[in-house]
């Protein structure tokens, strides 16, 4: 199967490149990775493909002044929708009776008075109306990513990972007379759209909402029974089987499992936060009659690439994407996925010029209405080129790690090596010594004044539950007035003693019990004196981590 999806991925990608030059027809481009399948509704003229164009198209709405009123007291999570009459014109063509909403949720919502985002529907008032050859578009704002670039090539990597995903490009929208600039066009998901990847597209598709999971109540998009969700209650139950194993054959049943790993493994790449992965958000599900298994598509991609260190391990608020990297096979084949997609997708060069050929085109729409925002636009284009190849290069760093983690015994124990002191205030006094037995002794003095240091050594972990235990002995160990930290113990960097020693101990046992939540992550390991005067010794032998 890696073989497989390695051979199409490379497939899919050299086809993009042949359509970012221009070289690859609308239809073998739609045909990436599955048949195109033209709208019943066309007249079966090939028309220019909207999304490869090389300018940017105008787009002018005019909404009468009663539907205006009406959509002006429209604003985000205030109730049901608000949908009105359009005439859109572009070009020579003009389509009437277009059904026109507002659209964004939190982030990206604006009222109809500012630059607000817009869903128009072609077809629902006027049977076989098709604007290019499609029944839907939404022109987003892109107020959230001042490059406008990153809907368009972000959707691209998706499709050339094998993740279906709606085209993008760019267009200029007028409404009612009022030029509000440039803005990003996107395909709408529905069953057209479904119809370039899947033979059947009589299956239920569902919008996950804002901040909405699989187990919650989902609009449905289109399916025979709008009212019946009983085949998420069947993905629900096999993400939800408390055996890891038996888990990920469940879902191997219901789940196109190889297309969601290389979603959450892209997803993630990107730095996605708001996507389904990170923070269950952006994102449509459709259930395939023919295969019995759900897909996930991703949605609002306009918040990309912001953090270059971000964590291929982040914290998973989407369930099936919890449920899959909670099994040892789920994390190896993600990790595999991963490691595939920088190779063949995450092309640095590649986007990096892409970045560079789109921006080229979209630039003169820009300068001819505000020179400085084109200058501020040339600047959002070299940050995105940095971020690019900062993400990557974290990524690669990150995906080493695996090959580094701590190894355990068969009783799920490591002995512990390379530590080294670390002063964290004052004049804290190291020493390696021995005991009577010839054992190696870390030794920690706060003789002098008020002093913290510790000994320290690197680990790195997958997720899971830990003790870090050993043998300390004290003496004399005071702490200083108000200082609830101070005193002699194991810890981990950044949090805080649960058992320390005060005053004059012998030899006794001490431990810390921690919880790693990020598959693969880096911790420092501490032996710590903290005290206003008093001498720790920490026995090296003894210090070892357990996994529980």
């Amino acid at each position: 199967m890696g073989n497989f999806y390695a051979a199409a991925t490379m497939l899919k990608w050299a086809s993009l490149l042949w359509l970012m030059a221009g070289m690859l027809s609308p239809a073998a481009a739609a045909a990436t990775g599955s048949k195109n399948k033209e709208s019943k509704k066309g007249s079966g003229k090939i028309e220019e493909n909207i999304f490869t164009s090389r300018t940017v198209r105008t787009i002018r709405i005019e909404i009468p002044k009663e539907s205006i009123a009406n959509l002006r007291n429209y604003q985000w999570g205030n109730g049901n929708r608000v949908v009105a009459r359009a005439t859109v014109t572009e070009g020579d063509n003009v389509y009437t009776n277009v059904a026109l909403h507002l659209k964004g949720a939190a982030g990206s919502f604006r009222s109809i008075d500012e630059n607000p985002a817009l869903t128009l529907h072609f077809d629902k008032f006027v049977p076989g109306q098709l604007f290019h050859r499609l029944e839907k578009i939404s022109l987003n704002n892109s107020v959230q990513d001042p490059s406008y670039l990153t809907e368009k090539i972000c959707r691209e990597m998706f499709v050339a990972a094998g993740v279906p995903a709606p085209r993008a490009d760019h267009a200029v929208v007028v409404l009612n007379g009022r030029d509000l600039g440039l803005y990003v066009m996107v395909e709408g998901i529905n069953k057209q759209f479904l119809a370039r990847y899947f033979k059947n597209t009589k299956g239920n598709l569902y919008d996950g909402g804002f901040l909405k999971d699989i187990t919650e109540e989902l609009e449905k998009i289109s399916g025979e029974n709008p009212k019946d969700q009983s085949d998420l209650r069947i993905l629900i139950a096999a993400a939800s089987e408390p055996d890891p194993a038996k888990r990920l054959s469940d879902l191997e049943k219901v789940l196109d499992l190889d297309r969601f790993i290389s979603f959450i493994a892209l997803d993630v790449m990107l730095w996605d936060w708001d996507g389904y992965a990170i923070k269950k958000n952006n994102w449509r599900l459709y259930h395939d009659p023919d295969s019995g298994r759900f897909t996930f598509f991703p949605h609002g991609l306009d918040q990309m690439f912001w953090e270059s260190n971000g964590p291929i391990f982040p914290g998973m608020e989407g369930l099936v994407a919890r449920a899959v990297l909670q099994t040892t096979e789920g994390r190896r084949r993600y990790l595999a996925r991963m490691s595939e997609l920088l190779t063949n997708v995450f092309k640095v060069e590649v986007l990096t010029n892409r970045v560079n050929e789109l921006a080229t085109k979209i630039r003169p729409v820009l300068a001819e209405r505000n020179p400085q925002v084109a200058r501020s636009h040339d600047q959002e284009v070299a940050v995105l080129c940095d971020r690019i190849v900062q993400r990557a290069r974290g990524i690669q760093q990150q995906l080493e790690l695996p090959n580094k983690a701590l190894k355990f015994d068969s009783a799920g124990v490591a002995h512990l090596a390379g530590w080294k002191p670390k002063t964290d205030f004052g004049n804290p006094v190291f020493a390696q010594t021995t005991n009577g037995s010839g054992e190696v002794v870390f030794f920690l003095g706060a003789a002098q004044s008020s002093s913290g240091g510790s000994w320290r050594t690197k680990v790195i972990l997958e997720g899971g539950r830990y003790r870090l235990e050993g043998k300390a002995k004290t003496q004399g160990v005071v702490a200083d007035p108000g200082d609830a930290r101070a005193g002699a113990g194991l810890r981990v960097h950044l949090r805080r003693f649960t058992q320390k020693l005060m005053g004059d101990h012998d030899w006794a046992d001490v431990a810390f019990e921690f919880d790693v939540p990020e598959a693969f992550s880096e911790l420092d390991l501490v032996c710590e004196l903290r005290a206003a005067k008093g001498e720790a010794w920490f026995d090296a032998e003894s210090l070892r981590l357990v996994r529980k």
